[in-house]
């Protein structure tokens, strides 16, 4: 059952629902499920998980220049903790259920009809700041791509090995057959 596990129905959490996540990131979960559909509330949740990120708002006690003594103005290698060092507070899997009830959230003002241009900012800020890489979108993908992308190598080195000639075309193929899907996902959005 183990091997098989990525083809299992189900999200695909990064975490596990009895995870310890600060009060702070579940009260602002909370905030965005009850806010669904509000423009005014989802906004103001919105700007509640912007200071917990800009400022450490509620997350590893408090932060300031003379609690973590900042070195003001050392910016090497762009070290992002003088920019938002609540995020670098926050642990991945709170990372993760925030960026769910972020998409959630987004999700029911679409729904309702009730989404701004200024929440659609507000979320993309956010969402940028707390999924970089674009996890949520490649979720679903990356649980099947060891399997698929084995079956893309299988083929394409049966070509190599049978038909030399398309070797180049279908390596090709192979390349586009892999990463297509996630420039798609990606470009699709949440």
């Amino acid at each position: 059952a183990v091997a098989f596990s990525p083809l299992l129905d189900g999200p695909a959490n990064a975490y596990d629902p009895s995870d310890y996540a600060s009060e702070t990131v579940t009260a602002a979960v909370t905030y965005l499920k009850e806010a669904e559909g509000d423009v005014s509330k989802s906004f103001q949740a919105f700007e509640e998980i912007a200071a917990i990120i800009a400022e450490g708002k509620g997350i590893g006690g408090s932060v300031n220049y003379n609690g973590v003594q900042l070195e003001r103005g050392y910016i090497a290698d762009e070290d992002t903790t003088i920019y938002n060092p609540g995020l670098t507070l926050l642990t991945e899997s709170e990372k993760d259920r925030l960026v769910e009830a972020l998409v959630k959230n987004r999700k029911a003002g679409l729904v309702k009809k009730t989404w701004s241009n200024e929440n659609q900012l507000g979320f993309t800020e956010l969402k940028s700041k707390l999924d970089p890489l674009f996890m949520w979108e490649l979720r679903g993908y990356l649980k099947i791509l060891p399997f698929y992308g084995a079956a893309v190598y299988l083929a394409t080195f049966f070509v190599q090995q049978n038909l030399r000639q398309v070797f180049p075309v279908a390596y090709i193929v192979g390349a586009i057959a892999v990463f297509a899907p996630i420039v798609g996902l990606i470009a699709a959005g949440p």
